[in-house]
């Protein structure tokens, strides 16, 4: 049976808005993020994305042919799984797209053998996952920053318990906790 891990990067305040990381997220680069980063990709047989993640990775990482920052071939060529209603396919390699009966899908994914499922981004696909209990890891990659405004990671009327599995102190700051919702 596949792990499903969610990984989310933020701000102290969470705020996890790609339209603003040049604020929150980019002043607090160093190698042992990359490293970390790095590490939870390599560490994934499947990635599970949202609409949104999806449609924003794509283009970018598919256009990368050199293994870009150590990552690019393993995002390239990983078995990937985008939930949505309205894409008709996915144009990333090795992508198929989940239409309908999404929890069921994941389930029936989770349920294979195999490495982690990795989930990045994907706010609402991540809200979704959480209350069917299917995350077993959520591990939170948090930027010394508070940004005050933005998209928030987590929205209200979400009940989610959670046991600390491990802090991790990275440079500039910048700290990783893995959790485990209790369920």
């Amino acid at each position: 049976m596949r792990q499903l891990i969610v990984t989310e990067w933020m701000s102290l305040d969470g705020i996890f808005d790609s339209t603003l990381m040049n604020q929150w997220f980019e002043p607090y680069h160093s190698d042992s993020r990359a490293a970390s980063i790095r590490d939870t990709i390599d560490n994934c047989d499947v990635m599970l994305y949202g609409r949104h993640t999806y449609e924003m990775m794509y283009p970018y990482w598919s256009s990368l042919k050199n293994n870009e920052m150590g990552v690019a071939a393993k995002l390239n060529a990983v078995k990937k799984y985008v939930v949505t209603t309205t894409l008709k396919e996915g144009c990333w390699q090795s992508s198929t797209v989940i239409r309908q009966n999404a929890m069921k899908e994941v389930a029936a994914i989770k349920a294979q053998e195999g490495g982690p499922i990795l989930v990045q981004g994907s706010a609402t696909l991540v809200r979704s996952l959480l209350e069917a209990k299917l995350v077993d890891e959520l591990k939170l990659m948090i930027q010394p920053h508070i940004m005050g405004f933005g998209r928030r990671l987590w929205e209200e009327n979400l009940n989610v318990g959670l046991e600390r599995l491990e802090v991790q102190n990275l440079d500039k700051g910048v700290t990783v906790v893995r959790f485990k919702p209790i369920p």
